[in-house]
């Protein structure tokens, strides 16, 4: 980003960097981790039960010390340091911890006893006998992960109100790196369980890595409690953030226990897909949003309104002039990547078809997830957790109500592909209501013009990308084996390259001389850059 996002200095842009890379590690990571399982489990029973048995605990983790928690403590914790001291704030991190703690141990504990039902009745409905029983062994092995991960998400938080982002993004890494030793070291020796094992090992070194990087900032846990001051505010601010993020993850779980009932491979085949997506979002949309989250409530607390709308509006800007080339590039280039990154050992070419088909239809939804992450942390920097709520509300109820009506009938390809974009649909929703309301509060947020640039560019990357269709080879119907596979693919991954780049230069340009235009400045194009 550039001056508009922190005036006079380069440590937001060089927290972004390092953010960026740190997100785009771990998506890379992740699908390493992916390419591991496939390779020895490909979408057979065990990946569908391994999934589906995440469910619960992604929730607890989520809902109770993940996202929720950071976005409620970090803008308390700022205060408190602000208007007390930093001893304050380290007594109120400490609190938070003792309140959180209890909860996610208890709520483990009723998932271990009730597994099998929750699981029967929710993600694994559709799945026969055997692979219930699997899921429920594995969600209770898992289950020891959100007590791990909640408190490791409440030092991020932390560490992350004090601009230290290096130690939890390693810590991000070092998670992914645990399951990658689980899937190639110890899946063939304890089969799915060992991926499990690895789960548990890189939530340990995630919440290990960060400990000396609270001391050395002046962290000593002590026994604070409820009545520590900002505490309730904390509390005040997490119940609508609590609601939100349940129904969301309740939104994917219903998504994972209809996708059970398409058949053999399909909630596989849709995980790996989603996680592809990720990569791009995680690369920009979550980068971006965790670094302007506390930029944000810092410009809120001086009362600089100016520089926060200037923030808010360059990191969506910003954000959109990549996805949108981006999920264009997903779409056309689908086939590719699944062939490139999955297409070997157990995963086979009907693998490939149903990972393709859901990986499309997440695709299309890529801008407005992206954006959804910055809309929702603009209005937590406001203090406003409510309206974030209702809207997700409503995108989630478009979403398993349309999503489960038109998935009914047809091939399991063809219904991960609706139930997909389906999902990308709602998000898109929920992204355009939080930027339309937070217009409407502060008109000198300027959104339109460049939402209108973006939609050209995908007009002429489309063409782009339709016109170099006839001269492209075919990609081999099989895995890649031979130097010439390689190459073939190499050549649609260039196209793709070539695509995604003009779509963001052009973009990027055409803004910058809309802003400079608009300020009065020369019309020197000098581009838009997360």
């Amino acid at each position: 980003m550039k001056a508009g996002m922190a005036p006079g200095s380069s440590r937001t842009l060089l927290n972004t960097v390092v953010v960026a890379f740190g997100y785009f590690a771990s998506r890379v990571l992740g699908l390493v981790r992916d390419m591991f399982i496939t390779a020895h489990f490909g979408t057979s029973p065990q990946v569908d039960a391994y999934r589906a048995a995440f469910a619960l605990p992604d929730l607890l983790y989520l809902v109770v010390a993940g996202g929720a928690l950071g976005t409620a403590l970090i803008p308390v914790f700022q205060q408190r340091r602000a208007e007390a001291s930093e001893s304050a704030a380290w007594d109120l991190a400490n609190a938070v911890l003792n309140l959180t703690l209890p909860v996610l141990i208890g709520a483990a504990i009723i998932g271990c006893v009730f597994a099998e039902p929750i699981v029967n009745m929710t993600t694994a409905r559709g799945f026969t006998p055997e692979q219930q029983a699997l899921t429920a062994h594995l969600m209770r092995l898992l289950l020891i992960q959100p007590v791990i991960l909640g408190v490791g998400g409440i030092a991020k938080a932390t560490l992350e109100a004090h601009e230290q982002f290096r130690i939890p993004t390693l810590g991000s890494n070092l998670y992914n790196v645990g399951i990658i030793m689980g899937a190639a070291v110890l899946a063939p020796f304890y089969g799915i369980d060992g991926v499990v094992y690895g789960v548990l090992l890189g939530a340990g070194a995630f919440l290990v890595v960060q400990i000396p990087a609270l001391y050395r900032l002046g962290w000593h846990y002590r026994l604070s409690g409820w009545a520590t001051t900002g505490v309730r505010t904390v509390g005040r601010l997490i119940l609508p953030r609590l609601f939100g993020q349940s129904i969301w993850q309740i939104n994917l779980t219903t998504m994972v226990g209809v996708t059970s009932a398409f058949g053999l491979g399909a909630v596989a085949s849709s995980g790996y897909a989603l996680q592809i997506m990720l990569l791009p979002h995680g690369l920009i949309g979550l980068s971006i949003g965790t670094v302007i989250f506390p930029l944000l409530a810092k410009h809120l607390a001086s009362g600089d309104h100016t520089s926060f709308a200037r923030a808010a509006s360059l990191a969506v800007q910003s954000v959109l002039a990549v996805t949108i080339p981006a999920s264009i590039v997903l779409y056309a280039g689908a086939g590719t990547v699944v062939k490139l990154l999955y297409e070997r050992g157990s995963f086979d070419s009907t693998s490939a078809t149903l990972t393709v088909a859901a990986l499309q239809g997440y695709a299309i939804g890529l801008a407005g997830f992206s954006v959804a992450e910055i809309a929702v942390r603009i209005w937590y920097a406001l203090q406003n957790t409510r309206l974030p709520v209702y809207v997700g509300a409503i995108a989630v109820l478009f979403n398993v109500a349309v999503g489960w009506s038109l998935t009914q009938t047809g091939s399991t390809a063809d219904r991960l592909w609706t139930l997909a974009t389906v999902f990308s649909a709602a998000n898109i929703l929920e992204a355009g209501l939080l930027l339309w309301y937070l217009v409407q509060r502060y008109p000198n947020i300027r959104l339109y013009e460049s939402l209108r640039l973006w939609v050209l560019s995908i007009g002429g990357m489309m063409l782009l990308l339709t016109a170099s269709q006839p001269f492209l080879p075919a990609l081999p119907s099989g895995p890649l084996r031979t130097s010439m596979d390689w190459l073939l693919c190499a050549v649609h991954l260039a196209v793709l390259a070539v695509a995604f780049g003009w779509g963001v230069t052009w973009g990027s340009n055409r803004f910058a001389l809309l802003r400079a235009a608009r300020r009065g400045e020369p019309a020197v194009a000098e581009g838009v850059h997360p």
